[in-house]
């Protein structure tokens, strides 16, 4: 239940911490599937990070640690729902 937790924290915290809107685009696919493949990119990642016990919660680490942890896996949570969106086949566009 606390890793549920932890992955819905780092979800929204990640959220907050993206500085510029990232949009997608496709250019045989419908805009109105543009909201839920990212929906479905975005929901794989949390699971899969939600799994993998070092970008879990509760490591015994100090504060600032901590703090750089959840940094890290919000970054790598962009990083991977991006790279999921490349694959389908979007294009960013800001």
């Amino acid at each position: 239940m606390r890793a549920l937790f932890m992955v819905i924290s780092f979800s929204l915290l990640a959220g907050c911490m993206q500085s510029t809107p990232r949009y997608w685009q496709h250019k045989t696919i419908p805009s109105s599937q543009w909201g839920a493949d990212y929906n479905k990119c975005k929901r794989s990642v949390d699971r899969y990070l939600g799994l993998n016990p070092s970008y879990q919660a509760d490591q015994g680490l100090d504060t600032y640690s901590e703090s750089m942890r959840v940094y890290e896996v919000g970054k790598k949570q962009k990083e991977m729902v991006a790279d999921c969106m490349r694959k389908a086949g979007y294009v960013p566009m800001k």
